[in-house]
């Protein structure tokens, strides 16, 4: 209204907005009891079996033969023909049982009971229904059925139950018709059909004359085997690529399935060996990638072809498809690997061994001295057999009858002893070889003192017989010593020590034709006396190692013992007085023998050092897979029996540090003690019973560096023992160590230099550098080995340059060679430019050692008159020192402080010179000097001076003034 003082309040079913002039009603199917509503959305949905007019307060229920589905229902629906409600609020109707009729809007089923023909439409008064005829073109089945339209190739008349097909020759395209349609002439119609169909065969046949129209069906012809025949009027196609119609009459061709080929249009054939076909309908099979290989009829490429192995065995197919160079990996060298082969099954060849069914490394048995003897005790597995048929062999399967262990170096009989790498033997008694090896010791002893004997015995070299034998002899230690040949045996024979034990020390595997002439050579002068009578496999290393450290010690003993008896022999022999005590004369006859006894040493310590160390010595074998952590076994490489880490294994290293206190330290701790001792003597020049008796040790070298003797030892007890130390898994580090130590030692000898002689020290030199290129070619092969073992021989090629073992040490030899002709002309240079301005000494041809006695101050003493000599002896005196540095003279003008000291001035000097000139003998200062010489018995030169004009006098003028 206009003109109002006040808003009214919003009615119900109805929403007022702000500033409203009227209500608005709620929509359709929405409803309100609240007078406050501002929106239509504030109005109530009408529930599901509920609706609700524009404007309602209240949702009205939808009564029986209605429904409201969903909300928001502005009105009900009345049930379709079929179903029907009986319950109000309903959201849906319930469809009709069987046998029932239910009109539109039905609230219960009634009762059906339409004959066949008819069908219910309505009810009467009575709620029956009621049943009418059948319209034609339908079909009613009675009942509460409705009436259902028949399909195009079938007709109803009025009053049907069913419809009826189109016969054969007739056809209906409509639905709901009354009857069928004649076919036209020259179309065929089968029964039931809708259209008239061109004149055609059905599938699987065709029309043998395509320009001939079909009268009937019989006169189709079969497709023959490896065509379809679609029907109608098609003629036969051939099958597609990939397919087939292996008989006749087919409507279609079959697809190929996986795992095979079309290899004609009738029939598919398994994909060979070495392709797969992974999709149904393949004309040809697909080669597997390299290097995957296959069976017959496989759908997928899961094993590796020939040359390689399949290193996981448990892996998925398609995982090895996918991934092929992950799983095969190239064959071991010397191997064999067919299609199909596994880690397991890789062939081993005769010859050779492995440790383990999991490792990929063969290891090519040593054929210990025999022709052959390795294929003969090494049998493999079934050299070429396939994977399915050859034997899964564990490391003793690999090995001959009657053989085994690692390499099957061992007799599978027990107290059996391998002979010539393939035969087994019978061990003697132990008792009847120990007894051998004790009369060898004795005998050598005797041999030795015989010989000694004999070479003393000056008037035996003009007899007939044994003559001829001392006189060579004779002219063979004169052209050793002239030659200096003590210190270059003993650099050469270190050198050779070293350099033998590069296999069985430092597990090098260099080609055989380089290194078996060695290895021979250091198994025929090892000290090894228990395999001389007894071999290896019958003793064990228990008591190997006792016979091979404490023999010579026995043997060296006894020389000590034969040496004292004839001391004391003698000693006992002399009139008394005797000049010593006996002790004193047992403490000689050891310094007799001791020269001998450190030979001994020097030749057996290296020896036997290394075969202590050997406790140590393992032969490892890897038992891992490839590309997994290194795994390996190992066993001892003197007694394959043991095995490395054992209990058995701890007895041996325990006994062996026993004895390495005894040799290796022992012998290096004597060495020391005796150049200590020596030390003062020879630093001052004066040498006694001790330094003469050890002279072996210390007389090659320059004095500053007489203790060179125990560093060259140490050098080699660390390069043939010591390095032992370090575990076989960790091998190369010990040819680190090597390496090291042979590059600091050759270098610290080039620069000390500290032998006597040049040629030596460049020998030396050499000798170290020539070891320290063997430990680098050993580093090299060692790790193309490695290489090669773990990945391929490509990979070793593009790391060190090089595809074989051979290219390597060919490389080091030339090396070497060079190396060695260098040094050699260096050696002849040095010697051509030596000063020869030097006394030599005609045996050896270099500078006498100058020595003096303990307590006396000069070589030389020169005794003459001032008045005719002193300008002569002065002379004298300097071209002494030019031609023998380091000689010390007496000469008055130089060193005389008291005159009345003259006897003390003799007494303190080692030769006397009497320098005969006019006047000589007048002088009592002469006179003294040649009263205290004769009183002294000092060895005393003569020198006249016969020229008058220089103060001289013939002899007869001379013993005139005497």
């Amino acid at each position: 209204d206009t003109g109002a003082t006040g808003c009214r309040d919003c009615e119900q079913g109805r929403y007022c907005a702000k500033g409203a002039s009227a209500p608005l009603p709620c929509d359709a199917g929405t409803y309100s009891d609240k007078t406050n509503l501002a929106d239509a959305s504030e109005c109530t949905d009408a529930s599901p079996g509920h609706f609700a007019t524009a404007g309602s307060t209240q949702q009205t229920a939808c009564r029986e033969g209605s429904f409201a589905n969903g909300t928001r229902n502005g009105a009900c629906e009345l049930c379709k023909e079929g179903h029907y409600q009986d319950k109000s609020a309903a959201a849906a109707c319930v469809r009709c049982a069987a046998g029932k009729f239910c009109p539109q809007g039905s609230s219960r089923e009634l009762d059906a009971q339409c004959k066949a023909g008819t069908y219910a439409r309505l009810t009467d008064r009575d709620g029956d229904p009621e049943c009418l005829d059948c319209p034609a073109g339908s079909s009613c089945a009675g009942g509460g059925a409705v009436p259902a339209v028949c399909s195009p190739g079938t007709a109803a008349k009025p009053a049907q139950g069913q419809c009826t097909v189109c016969g054969v020759g007739t056809y209906q395209p409509d639905s709901g018709a009354v009857g069928c349609l004649e076919c036209a002439p020259g179309t065929l119609c089968p029964k039931g059909s809708s259209a008239e169909l061109p004149a055609s065969c059905p599938a699987g046949f065709y029309i043998g004359n395509a320009s001939t129209t079909l009268k009937s069906l019989d006169d189709c012809i079969g497709c023959a085997p490896g065509s379809f025949c679609a029907g109608g009027a098609a003629q036969p196609t051939a099958c597609a690529p990939g397919s087939i119609a292996p008989s006749g009459n087919m409507s279609a061709c079959e697809l190929c399935s996986i795992g095979h080929f079309a290899a004609s249009n009738t029939a598919c054939e398994e994909c060979e060996a070495g392709t797969y076909a992974a999709s149904e309908g393949l004309s040809q099979c697909t080669l597997c990638p390299h290097p995957l290989s296959s069976k017959n009829g496989n759908v997928t490429c899961s094993i590796c072809k020939e040359g390689f192995y399949l290193q996981d065995a448990s892996a998925l197919p398609d995982d090895i498809f996918r991934f092929p160079t992950d799983y095969c990996k190239p064959c071991p060298p010397s191997a064999e690997c067919s299609d199909n082969t596994a880690l397991a099954t890789i062939g081993v060849p005769a010859g050779y061994w492995r440790a383990s069914p999991s490792s990929a490394v063969l290891t090519a048995c040593r054929d210990f001295g025999g022709d052959r003897a390795g294929e003969a005790r090494c049998a493999g597995n079934e050299h070429g057999a396939k994977q399915a048929s050859r034997v899964l062999a564990g490391s003793d399967q690999y090995c001959a009858p009657g053989f085994k262990g690692p390499e099957c170096q061992l007799c599978a009989a027990e107290n059996h002893y391998l002979v010539d790498g393939d035969e087994c033997k019978e061990c003697a008694p132990r008792g009847a070889a120990a007894g051998r090896i004790a009369g060898i010791v004795l005998g050598l002893c005797v041999a030795c003192g015989l010989t000694v004997w004999a070479y003393s015995m000056t008037a035996w070299r003009k007899k007939t017989f044994i003559g001829p034998l001392l006189r060579f002899a004779d002219r063979s230690v004169k052209y050793y010593v002239g030659g200096g040949m003590t210190a270059k045996v003993k650099i050469l024979f270190g050198f050779y020590q070293i350099s033998t034990v590069l296999s069985s020390t430092y597990s090098a595997r260099l080609p055989d034709k380089y290194t078996g002439w060695t290895d021979k050579l250091a198994n025929t002068v090892s000290i090894d006396w228990s395999g001389l009578f007894l071999p290896q496999q019958c003793l064990g290393y228990n008591l190997r190692l006792l016979a091979i450290a404490l023999s010579p010690v026995a043997f060296i003993a006894l020389l000590m013992a034969a040496g004292i008896s004839l001391r004391l022999y003698r000693w006992r022999a002399a009139p008394a007085p005797r000049a010593r005590p006996w002790i004193a004369e047992a403490a000689l006859g050891v310094l007799d023998l001791t020269p001998a006894g450190l030979v001994l040493i020097f030749c057996f310590v290296p020896s036997i050092s290394a075969s202590i160390f050997r406790a140590w010595s393992c032969q490892a074998y890897t038992v891992s897979p490839p590309d997994e952590p290194l795994r390996q076994v190992s066993y001892m490489r003197l007694d394959a029996s043991v095995e490395c880490g054992t209990d058995k294994h701890e007895s041996i290293t325990g006994l062996a540090i026993g004895f390495i206190v005894l040799w290796p330290a022992g012998s290096l701790v004597l060495f020391t003690s005796l150049l200590i001792a020596c030390s003062k003597p020879l630093r001052a020049k004066s040498p006694n019973a001790l330094t003469k008796a050890t002279a072996f040790l210390h007389r090659e070298y320059e004095k500053t560096w007489y203790w060179w003797e125990a560093v060259e030892l140490a050098r080699k007890l660390v390069l043939t023992g010591f390095v032992l130390l370090i575990p076989e898994e960790r091998a190369f580090v010990r040819l680190v160590v090597a390496t090291l130590v042979c590059s600091f030692y050759a270098v610290v000898l080039a620069v000390v230099r500290p032998y006597k002689r040049v040629e030596d020290n460049v020998l030396a030199v050499a000798t170290g550098l020539v070891l320290l290129l063997l430990f680098l070619a050993t580093n090299w092969t060692t790790i193309f080995l490695g290489i090669e073992e773990r990945s391929s021989v490509e990979d070793a090629d593009a790391v060190l340059g090089f595809d074989n073992l051979n290219g390597i040490v060919i490389s080091m030899l030339v090396l070497v060679t060079v190396t060695l002709i260098f040094f050699l002309i260096g050696a002849v240079v040095s010697a051509c430019g030596a000063k020869t301005d030097r006394i030599r000494l005609v045996s050896t041809n270099q500078p006498p050692e100058l020595s003096i006695v303990l307590g006396l101050t000069w070589h030389l003493f020169n005794s003459h008159i001032w008045s005719t000599g002193q300008d002569a002896v002065k002379v004298i005196k300097g071209e002494l020192q030019q031609l023998l540095p380091g000689i010390k003279i007496f000469l008055d003008v130089d060193d005389l402080e008291d005159i009345g000291a003259l006897e003390e001035y003799i007494r303190r000097s080692q030769v006397i010179l009497f320098f005969l000139s006019k006047g000589y003998f007048r002088s009592k200062n002469c006179l003294r000097e040649i009263r205290s010489s004769l009183e002294m018995d000092k060895p005393i030169v003569l020198v006249q001076e016969a020229d008058p004009e220089k103060g001289g006098g013939t002899l007869q003028a001379l013993r005139g003034e005497c």
